[in-house]
């Protein structure tokens, strides 16, 4: 069992822990791919659209024309944002003890993590901030409770995932640091940011332009303000619907390039993912009723739902083990006894053998990195190349 011990460990453990954060940002955030610097200058010069909020923002520091290097520096202060937050998050939930403390050197150090400061350029940075920002507010005050809907609504115009990634999460946050009573009052206030998801989704579908309809002058205008070459599967996504993301999807399920992807990639975060899963549930063991449960699990694999309309694997599956930890975080905020249960479920040989795993493992990096290749599982395709 691991036993909380002097200050003086808990001090070296919180060092290791800013340590360990600093390397991976060091080791994972490259330069943006394409799609994800192309998409970063969407804006609403036509109007309302998905995804414009940024571009739109964006173009004070830009201008009529952005470069390549201007993209660079945006996405760079986008992931600072989106990781400090998280980080100030850990800090004020985790820096406790030595056995929180252990739990936030497991989420800096796994390759979920890793993943996730790789999305360099995504809009999924952004997100990120605005879900631990909103967390550190009081859900006992109205402030708490506008801010993580605000938080929702205003994420929906920085990119329509927000819904699937945090909106649940937000809701359990709310409703378990609140008392998780099962009345009309409190589960319709746990609701809030859901419905602002909802409702920010339904102001882009109302409000927002035909994005199909005025795809080929929209795609014009990104070619012409873009100082560099703007990627075509990014201004592909213009004039794509759900309807069409799901029946391109369909089609994508059968290819051997997308199935090696879920193999490879898949796997090993939707093993990390139920694991956190198991934590959530073992840590709710007695104390919460079966509801806070089911909500929980919804809240992790709710980014999942996703694979039904996009095929970036990665990205969903690190997204739900980060919500897997940050779940971990409002169960031990809300509860006085979490941490000593938290101590018998992360004991010592169950911390190493998950941490050693997690330093074996790699996921594709959305990035422009390619450490992946040579970590597992990808190596095992580096290793087939001695028998061709």
């Amino acid at each position: 069992m691991i036993a909380n011990t002097s200050s003086a460990s808990t001090l070296w453990l919180k060092r290791l822990v800013i340590v360990i954060f600093a390397l991976a940002i060091l080791q994972n955030l490259l330069p943006p791919n394409g799609f994800s610097g192309t998409v970063l200058i969407f804006d609403y010069e036509f109007g309302l659209m998905r995804r414009g909020l940024v571009g739109e923002v964006a173009n004070f520091y830009w201008g009529a024309q952005a470069s390549r290097s201007e993209v660079l520096t945006v996405s760079v202060l986008m992931s600072l944002f989106g990781l400090l937050c998280l980080l100030g998050l850990c800090i004020s939930r985790l820096f406790h003890t030595q056995t929180t403390l252990l739990l936030a050197l497991l989420l800096v150090s796994s390759f979920a993590f890793k993943a996730i400061v790789g999305f360099t350029g995504y809009m999924d940075m952004i997100l990120i901030g605005f879900v631990c920002l909103a967390a550190l507010s009081d859900p006992n005050r109205i402030f708490g409770i506008l801010i993580r809907a605000l938080a929702i609504f205003v994420g929906m115009f920085c990119h329509e995932i927000m819904l699937a990634y945090f909106a649940v999460f937000l809701c359990v946050d709310l409703w378990v640091r609140r008392g998780y009573r099962i009345t009309v009052s409190e589960i319709s206030l746990a609701s809030t940011p859901l419905l602002a998801g909802l409702a920010g989704f339904a102001v882009l579908s109302i409000f927002g332009i035909n994005a199909a309809e005025n795809a080929p002058v929209i795609v014009e205008y990104i070619n012409q303000k873009a100082d560099f070459t703007a990627d075509g599967e990014a201004t592909n996504v213009i004039g794509r619907s759900i309807g069409d993301n799901f029946a391109l999807m369909t089609e994508k399920r059968f290819e051997m390039g997308y199935r090696s992807w879920v193999i490879l990639d898949g796997m090993p975060l939707a093993v990390m993912m139920l694991w956190m899963l198991w934590v959530n549930l073992r840590l709710m063991s007695g104390r919460f009723n079966g509801l806070v449960h089911l909500v929980v699990v919804a809240a992790i694999l709710a980014p999942q739902s996703l694979n039904l309309i996009a095929f970036d694997v990665v990205r969903f599956g690190a997204i739900s083990v980060l919500v897997g930890f940050l779940t971990l975080m409002t169960l031990i905020k809300s509860d006085d006894e979490a941490e000593l249960r938290l101590r018998h479920i992360l004991s010592l040989p169950v911390f190493i053998v998950v941490m050693m795993l997690n330093q074996q493992f790699m996921v594709t990096q959305i990035n422009t990195g390619l450490a992946h290749l040579y970590e597992l599982p990808w190596v095992l395709l580096e290793q087939s190349k001695w028998f061709r």
